[in-house]
């Protein structure tokens, strides 16, 4: 199977400054540690809006700087259905979490009739809306979004908010683009009582860190896979705060007890090579935050192996 890497470089949607080098930074890491990671796949560079960051924000409070994710997210969309449709596998490198708005939705504009499972490995649920956020920035709603999920809160958006957010819902089609069963999230550790509501309302399985080290990375792929055996296509999105700080801070929300590096490798390697696997999400890594590179560095070892597995596919 061919593969094809999309740069999206918004970091729209995240509090702190940064993501946007995501990509650089790996290349930087490959470039030192001679990796032909990019020279295994083409690469796709998406136009970003991160100069709406240099706006005034007064018109959107509870989702920041919206209306630039709207023009960013249908373009992601679009790209990844394109390519899909191409049966070219993408790996959407990031960017903030926000970007899965758009990557999940052009997994959906691609198969629109199939189930799309999504395993979302992340220290956070990622399941706040405009009505519940107490930050605002939208890289803490993509679940909520993609699932058309939303609990009322204790905030007020205004009606310019809600009309992005509804526009950013309709990306492809109108519906949900994932059902809370068909949605797996593992490294969970860090998230709101809103949140957590959502996940006890709709059942929505989370597998913890602790419960991935006493089972082992293999058993849990094989669990997961299982459990989303109904799934006619899985979108994989892979946060590198589930990481664990001891290995790097390069991220804008770091959480203590997360994954180690070969954990992280056995799961992804894992939902590569399943067949149904059609996109992978890499986000949030920020060298503005790091110290010598070193999470892109340590993510270059992560993603490495997944290039023969897909590749052999």
């Amino acid at each position: 199977m061919e593969v094809r890497l999309i740069e999206a470089a918004s970091e729209i949607g995240a509090g702190t400054r940064g993501t946007s080098m995501g990509m650089s930074a790996l290349r930087v890491a490959a470039w030192k540690s001679g990796s032909e990671l990019f020279g295994h796949a083409e690469e796709s560079i998406l136009r970003d809006e991160n100069d709406v960051l240099y706006e005034d924000d007064k018109d959107s409070p509870n989702a920041h700087h919206i209306d630039g994710l709207i023009r960013f997210e249908s373009d992601l969309a679009y790209e990844v259905y394109k390519f899909l449709r191409n049966n070219i596998f993408p790996i959407v490198i990031g960017g903030d979490h926000s970007i899965a708005i758009g990557s999940v939705s052009g997994t959906k504009m691609a198969f629109p009739n199939e189930r799309i499972g999504v395993i979302w490995i992340d220290a956070h649920a990622d399941m706040h809306s405009p009505w519940t956020t107490p930050s605002g920035n939208v890289h803490g709603m993509p679940l909520a979004l993609l699932m058309n999920i939303e609990m009322k809160g204790q905030n007020r958006p205004r009606m310019f908010t809600l009309d992005v957010w509804d526009r950013l819902r309709k990306i492809g089609s109108s519906g949900p683009k994932v059902l809370p069963g068909d949605l797996v999230i593992i490294g969970l550790r860090d998230y709101e009582a809103e949140e957590a509501a959502i996940i006890e309302e709709h059942n929505i399985k989370v597998i913890t860190v602790k419960e991935l080290r006493e089972k082992g990375p293999d058993a849990i792929v094989k669990e997961t896979l299982t459990y989303l055996g109904g799934c006619d296509k899985l979108h994989v999105s892979f946060d590198v705060d589930s990481l664990d700080p001891s290995i790097s801070v390069g991220t804008g929300t770091p959480v203590p007890d997360g994954l180690f590096l070969d954990e992280a490798r056995g799961l992804l390697t894992g939902f590569c090579a399943e067949p149904r696997t059609v996109t992978l999400d890499v986000v949030e890594i920020n060298p503005a935050l790091d110290t010598r590179n070193a999470m892109a560095e340590n993510v270059l070892t992560v993603m490495e192996p997944l290039f023969p597995i897909l590749r052999a596919r």
